[in-house]
């Protein structure tokens, strides 16, 4: 004898339906007499609807900084490789020379120790080598995006600086017991600010953001931090002090600075004033770098 209940590939567990009040199988999101959705199934489609809505309102956001800072980074690189000595192609590749990195506003210990403050600005903006700038800059335009989104353009770049600063001050800090002139430049601190700001700011939203894209955030940049500080530590010439002083910033700015959410005015008067400001330190350290540079070539 037969009977439906026997039916291994039938469902076994159902629901009362809450418009029809007959049974209909609990995996089904619509009820099978009268097609009425679960209060599960509207609950579902209205997270997916919040969500949608979400990153439909997020992506739209323009990111002029984001590349406003690659185009910067490779100027400053030409920049470099055009006054360095020796041929153009062969300090294009591999911008080894310390006497242009060091004029152009690297950090070494020895001259933040003489009072060159500058040097917390100018390293975040300098490669040394067409593979680190290279590597750097899709590190950027991966990221960059993605947290000028979240926070506006004014707030990331001050965010990106601060991060940047963070980095050199773990550079110098990692650096107190080597040699103080080693010249230390590239924007993998202010890009570990960055993956430390997206883990934290995925953790400390998590009852606002959508469950979707708080994971994304969250589980995504964990991976990924950890394997770049690995490789971190296993390549010498890295520095990795100032990742890790970096990612601690980053991850202090996001208890710090809020996130401008979907809705809200991403142009103030206070963000054009932190935008002007920051452009501001930008320029001036590297007139200083300038200024005194022949001195260091």
């Amino acid at each position: 004898m037969y009977s439906e209940s026997d039916d291994p590939n039938l469902p076994r567990s159902f629901r009362i339906c809450e418009r029809c009040g007959q049974q209909t199988p609990t995996q089904l999101p619509q009820c099978v007499n009268c097609g009425a959705p679960s209060a599960q199934a509207v609950v579902v489609e209205g997270q997916a609807r919040a969500e949608h809505r979400f990153q439909r309102a997020l992506f739209s956001r323009a990111t002029p900084v984001t590349y406003a800072i690659l185009i910067f980074n490779f100027v400053i690189y030409l920049l470099m490789a055009s006054v360095a000595g020796g041929n153009f192609l062969e300090g294009l590749v591999f911008m080894n020379d310390p006497g242009t990195l060091i004029a152009f506003g690297a950090k070494t210990n020895e001259l933040l120790e003489r009072g060159e403050w500058f040097r917390l600005i100018t390293p975040i903006f300098i490669h040394g080598g067409l593979l680190h700038i290279a590597s750097n800059s899709y590190a950027i335009w991966v990221i960059g995006p993605i947290v000028e989104k979240l926070y506006g353009s004014a707030r990331f770049l001050l965010i990106y600086l601060l991060s940047g600063i963070g980095g050199v001050v773990g550079s110098y800090v990692g650096g107190m017991t080597g040699p103080g002139w080693t010249p230390s430049v590239g924007a993998s601190g202010a890009i570990f600010g960055l993956f430390g700001l997206l883990f934290v700011f995925g953790y400390r939203y998590r009852d606002e953001l959508p469950s979707n894209f708080r994971r994304a955030v969250t589980t995504g940049m964990l991976p990924v931090i950890v394997i770049n500080l690995f490789i971190g530590f296993s390549i010498p010439v890295i520095d990795n002090a100032a990742h890790i002083g970096g990612l601690i910033t980053g991850g202090v700015l996001a208890f710090i600075i809020p996130y401008i959410a979907p809705g809200r005015p991403r142009v103030t008067r206070l963000g054009l004033v932190i935008l002007v400001v920051c452009v501001a330190v930008i320029v001036y350290s590297f007139m200083r770098a300038y200024l005194i540079g022949e001195t260091h070539l």
